[in-house]
């Protein structure tokens, strides 16, 4: 008798990356973007970053998800088992996120100057910050309960995607700066992003050396990611055109002038990484043998 793959072998997983999959990628994506975005838009005073930010959320978070849970006329069911479920986690914290931004910004527009509140609402922000975090983080926790996963079933998750939105959002805010004049100071936000692509690339190096030296399904994804069949995506994404190149770009602007165009193809770059490391690590997850 002969015993299915998944008894005697690893087996990766692919309905978080693969087919519809690639949407809930594109979700983690776009949810750790926007709420970057918005954090590092809030410390700067950049208005327009909160907008951005409060749209990525919106619009293109929303329906990447609706679109991976497929039956849009039933999306409403995904918010139903929050005791359960960090999907619906996920969509409550999407939920209070919009909610609260969208009264922080409500003020803002000449058609509701008569709004009772202003932007400045401190409750308002604490609301929409807390939202923010529970959004950049929900997507860890949702990989790190996968306990078949080894790769995955980590506290480090949270962590690591935090650390990602808000380099995404840092990155983000550097690009659109760059391009139009702004009362922000962008040596202020090349320095951000200097320090947060150190940040990230000791976290990824710590992910690495901690899966590795777990257990054999952990070792199996890294060396995946390393030198298999996620190695393209992940040293050329994540690590070339996420971390080297606008760690490189940063650090030079710190010390001289970086032209426009450098600085908008660095933040692009820094894109590409932060995608790049939500899809290699999805791709990457393997379950260990069952005997």
């Amino acid at each position: 008798m002969t015993m299915p793959n998944y008894m005697t072998e690893f087996t990766f997983q692919t309905e978080w990356v693969e087919k519809r999959g690639f949407f809930l990628v594109l979700a983690f994506f776009l949810g750790g973007l926007g709420t970057g975005l918005y954090l590092v838009s809030l410390y700067l005073d950049f208005y327009i970053g909160l907008v951005t930010g409060f749209l990525i959320v919106l619009v293109g978070k929303s329906a990447a998800h609706i679109i991976y849970l497929g039956r849009p006329w039933r999306f409403w069911r995904g918010f139903l088992r929050p005791q359960t479920s960090w999907i619906s986690r996920g969509l409550l914290a999407i939920a209070l996120f919009v909610v609260a931004v969208g009264l922080q910004l409500a003020p803002t527009l000449p058609q509701l100057y008569w709004l009772p509140w202003t932007a400045d609402n401190l409750a308002i922000r604490v609301f929409a910050i807390i939202g923010a975090i529970a959004l950049m983080a929900y997507t860890g926790f949702a990989l790190g309960v996968v306990k078949g996963i080894r790769s995955w079933n980590t506290s480090m998750m949270p962590v690591l995607f935090i650390a990602y939105s808000i380099l995404g959002g840092a990155g983000l805010a550097l690009g659109m700066l760059s391009g139009i004049k702004s009362a922000v100071d962008l040596a202020l936000v090349e320095t951000m992003t200097t320090w947060l692509l150190i940040i990230v690339a000791g976290l990824m190096g710590i992910y690495l050396w901690v899966t590795y030296n777990t257990t054999p399904a952990g070792k199996k994804s890294v060396v995946e990611l390393i030198r298999g069949r996620v190695s393209l995506y992940f040293l050329v994404g994540v690590v070339a055109l996420g971390l080297v190149i606008p760690l490189g770009v940063a650090s030079y602007a710190l010390i001289s002038e970086v032209p426009t165009v450098v600085i908008a193809v660095a933040s692009a770059c820094e894109l590409i990484g932060g995608f790049s490391m939500r899809y290699s690590i999805l791709k990457a997850g393997v379950y260990a043998p069952l005997i």
